[in-house]
């Protein structure tokens, strides 16, 4: 009766919870999955689970968590986690797990046993709201910094207009004086007209983020983009190698990818090291169902540890280049982010960076 009770309430309890229950043998090498389990996962009736391919049932990048818990387990210490499994037909999952030592009458460890119950949807609305914060905290971020550069960039143009026209309504006949001034006012002028030209570049990446997009062929935008500074490919004896097989084409807007391509090449050239032609190295890729893109250079590095946090703001240069404006960076990740995607960048000092964009 009891057996019958305990065997009952099992049932109940793991109906009502969705949980299935799991159990490794290492003494007699056994392993069981109960009906729920075999549920959840998917597999064949005739499927026989056994230690050694327990971990089949585990996502890639958590096969090493998933062995360390076994791994605790073995030792004695329990575990209880979310982790990332797989179907038998290979489709990702999230689970609530939960795992135990397995004793024999003699308290030796012999195995582990455990439950894992289906919370994917529930964790991938958690995900999709933590990639929602963090896309908002971007955005404010960049917002911040963007009302910063127009305070600080149009007040310094105006108080410089403003002085520069004082002096020239206070001049006394000198030709000398009215010249400077004169030349201070176009300077002015033409420095003023850049940042609008940089402001109106950023607002307008934020309203083309709306645009619908299309296919874009890798191979296509940088046929474009090399065609678009050839002179300067060729002054450099700069060296492009691509490889667009592993993914040759997105859905994106043209303009945004044709941008970000021609703003790495032209950093990758510009900022080329002085002992050795530039080699640029181009690839995309797929990595858990995400695409990539990763541009390579052999060029004069960035220092990391003293610029990382810099790196993308606007007009923030970090080497001594005539040509440097400090804007590039900042369009590519504004544009990249417009789009839910992130940039990230590696770089050694004297040896070369790669960046590396997330679609």
């Amino acid at each position: 009766m009891n057996s019958n009770f305990n065997n009952f309430y099992y049932k109940e309890v793991a109906k009502l919870t969705g949980a299935g229950s799991w159990s490794v043998n290492f003494k007699d090498k056994t392993s069981m999955l109960d009906p729920l389990a075999r549920r959840i996962l998917n597999t064949p009736e005739d499927f026989k689970p056994t230690p050694k391919n327990a971990m089949g049932f585990y996502a890639l990048d958590e096969i090493v968590r998933a062995q360390n818990f076994f791994n605790d387990c073995m030792k004695g210490i329990p575990f209880n986690t979310t982790i990332k499994m797989l179907t038998y037909d290979k489709k990702e999952f999230w689970v609530k797990a939960a795992g135990q030592p397995l004793f024999d009458e003699q308290n030796n460890i012999v195995g582990v046993r455990g439950v894992f119950q289906d919370v994917n949807v529930e964790k991938m609305k958690e995900l999709s709201l933590e990639k929602s914060l963090e896309i908002i905290a971007s955005q404010n971020a960049r917002l911040f910094n963007f009302a910063h550069i127009v305070s600080h960039n149009l007040r310094s143009h105006s108080s410089n207009l403003q002085l520069t026209v004082e002096l020239f309504n206070s001049l006394h006949n000198s030709e000398e004086e009215e010249k400077e001034l004169k030349d201070n006012l176009v300077s002015i002028s033409e420095s003023l007209n850049k940042t609008i030209s940089h402001l109106n570049e950023i607002v307008s990446t934020q309203s083309q983020a709306d645009d619908d997009k299309s296919d874009v062929v890798f191979e296509d935008v940088l046929k474009t983009v090399k065609k678009s500074i050839q002179c300067t490919l060729n002054k450099s004896k700069a060296t492009i190698i691509s490889d667009f097989s592993g993914v040759p084409m997105i859905p994106y807007i043209p303009a945004y990818m044709q941008s970000i391509l021609l703003n790495f090449i032209s950093n990758s050239i510009k900022y080329k090291h002085p002992d050795r032609d530039p080699i640029i190295e181009i690839k995309t890729f797929s990595e858990e169902n995400k695409n990539y893109l990763t541009v390579k250079d052999n060029g004069i590095g960035i220092n990391l540890q003293k610029y990382k946090n810099k790196l993308f703001n606007m007009y923030q240069t970090f080497h001594r280049n005539e040509d440097a404006v400090g804007i590039g960076l900042y369009i590519t990740k504004n544009q990249v982010e417009a789009l839910q995607g992130t940039i990230t960048v590696e770089s050694v000092v004297d040896q070369g960076s790669i960046f590396k964009v997330k679609f």
